[in-house]
């Protein structure tokens, strides 16, 4: 009786043992992929391509409601067809009761009345793995869970997905703004204006924007200067505009898709006073992709 107690204690004893070690494999599996993550992936980050510089457009009055501009346009068509117009009654009447108001203070005009928009394109180079085994075409490449970590002193930022107009790589309107998320299927070639990239590897692109900065007024430029030139006129310091973003940059491949998360410190050091700054980074040893849930066929 003593004998079987006591194997029976030794039986449970290894088989406690043989459980903890199991789990104790199992968490440090668990722990090795958090941090190193999938030891090959089909495809990989090669670069990332920084251009930081300054961009202008007009002005809008936004005060001007579209009911105003009808009825002023509508104004100013009445008066130049020559249709039913005031008679000189009228209009001696309105001069007199005019002559009684405040005159507002006319508003002093510039040669130059510019918003300035300050600029940083990114375009990331996706290479296909030779040495992974199966032959493996992108589905979808995804930038997702933006984040801006860091935030300017001075402005505010936005994101923008390529211009779909022909001779602009970005209009900065609300028509290309991202809000959550960019994806870019796979397609034979690259079309950044059709968001597509080649499924054998190839490069998106994307803008984080600082639309608010303040407006540029001039009577003495002739002209103004492409680029961030124009940022040392209006007094903006460089330390004024940096941010830091991240996001996740996710790759689709038939069944399977790979997650990895990008910091970016931006813009590229000394904008300011130059026409652009480019950065170009190559070092990935950090980046770790993980697996996501697997994908509906």
């Amino acid at each position: 009786m003593i004998r079987d107690r006591i194997k029976q204690k030794i039986k449970f004893c290894i088989i406690i043992l043989v459980i903890t070690i199991a789990i104790a494999v199992a968490i440090f599996s668990v722990l090795k992929y958090e941090v190193e993550g999938e030891k090959e992936v089909p495809f990989e980050l090669e670069k990332i391509i920084v251009i930081s510089s300054a961009d202008i457009t007009d002005v809008v009055d936004e005060n001007m409601t579209d009911t105003e501009t009808t009825e002023q346009t509508a104004t100013e068509n009445l008066s130049v067809d020559g249709g039913d117009t005031q008679t000189p009654i009228d209009n001696q009447t309105n001069s007199a009761e005019e002559s009684n108001e405040q005159v507002p203070a006319q508003e002093e005009s510039y040669i130059w009345e510019k918003n300035v928009i300050q600029t940083n394109d990114i375009c990331i180079v996706l290479d296909k793995n030779e040495d992974f085994k199966e032959g493996q075409y992108i589905k979808n490449v995804k930038i997702k869970n933006i984040q801006i970590l860091q935030n300017v002193n001075l402005g505010k930022i936005q994101v923008y997905m390529p211009s779909s107009l022909d001779g602009e790589m970005y209009k900065y309107t609300n028509e290309y703004l991202v809000n959550s998320s960019l994806t870019y299927t796979g397609a034979p070639a690259d079309n950044k204006k059709n968001l597509q990239i080649r499924n054998q590897g190839g490069c998106i692109y994307i803008s984080f924007a600082n639309v608010g900065l303040s407006q540029y007024k001039s009577n003495d430029d002739q002209e103004i200067q492409q680029g961030a030139f124009i940022l040392e006129k209006m007094n903006v310091a460089n330390e004024d505009l940096k941010f830091k973003v991240s996001f996740d940059l996710v790759i689709e491949v038939e069944d399977m898709s790979y997650k990895t998360n990008v910091v970016l410190d931006l813009p590229v050091d000394g904008v300011v006073g130059q026409k652009e700054t480019h950065m170009e980074i190559t070092d990935f040893s950090d980046v770790v992709f993980k697996r996501e849930v697997s994908l509906n066929p």
